[in-house]
């Protein structure tokens, strides 16, 4: 049987948010017009082979499927607090100490005036540490806030009184992305399987090993890994791109633009 090389010719396509002709309002979410192009018809296999966009993708949202800005905790047994990030953003956990500590610490002093509490990154688990000065009046952190996971909050704590502070039962989670899946419904329809069994229109997994602010380039080595091999030649007129997570959600980058490389293969 001949290589797919010998039989086809091939050629890079460039795809972008930059030409996006369907309006979708998201920069991680584009359609690419492709009706001019011969080389587009008749294709027989797709290799991603680089993807790069801006690492802006927040940690904190205040609305929409990750939202998750609203840290809650419980003075006593039956009473319940709850604070409310408003403001969206990338966020590191003394940030968020500093905004919660003075809050929490004041709904305590409204029972016991004077109680002080400290809330810091401990210095060698690295994990967020409570602590009071008084045992007249009981803290709990809670594990039902949407915040409270992304702090290592995810059980119910024990009462933290005077001396014994309490530690998170795990570190914080804000590194914000860690993987990117490149989802083509034109392109790569049932590509992936995962797990449970589940077929994904996914082209190429891109690990996110940058900071939040810098760009991420993702380049494939392989051209088996990365590809999508048609039973039949496919045309397109025009191709669409979403960057989802792992749960096919789309992802909000917040500015900056996407560039998909792929090499196509037609007849």
């Amino acid at each position: 049987m001949p290589n797919i090389e010998d039989v086809a010719f091939s050629r890079l396509l460039r795809l972008s948010n930059i030409w996006d002709i369907g309006n979708s309002g998201s920069n991680s979410s584009f359609i690419n017009g492709l009706s001019r192009m011969t080389e587009t018809d008749k294709i027989i296999r797709v290799v991603c082979k680089s993807v790069s966009f801006e690492n802006n993708a927040y940690n904190i949202y205040t609305s929409g499927p990750f939202k998750n800005n609203v840290f809650t905790w419980e003075i006593l047994f039956d009473t319940t607090y709850s604070y409310t990030i408003n403001e969206p953003g990338f966020y590191t956990a003394q940030q968020l100490i500093d905004i919660l500590q003075p809050v929490i610490e004041a709904s305590l002093q409204a029972i016991t005036p004077g109680m002080t509490l400290t809330m810091e990154i401990g210095e060698f688990s690295k994990k967020i540490e409570y602590s009071t000065d008084s045992n007249l009046t009981v803290l709990h952190i809670d594990a039902v806030g949407s915040l409270n996971p992304f702090l290592g909050n995810n059980e119910y704590s024990p009462g933290i009184l005077l001396g014994f502070p309490y530690t998170s039962d795990s570190l914080p989670n804000l590194a914000g992305l860690q993987n990117v899946y490149v989802n083509s419904t034109t392109m790569a329809e049932g590509n992936l399987v995962d797990g449970d069994v589940e077929n994904h229109d996914i082209l190429a997994e891109v690990p996110v090993t940058v900071p939040f602010g810098s760009r991420v380039n993702y380049e494939s080595r392989d051209d088996e890994l990365d590809s999508v091999n048609y039973e039949s030649v496919r045309n397109f007129d025009s191709i669409k791109v979403t960057l989802v997570d792992i749960n096919n959600t789309p992802i909000e980058l917040n500015g900056g633009n996407v560039i998909v490389v792929l090499k196509i293969y037609y007849l």
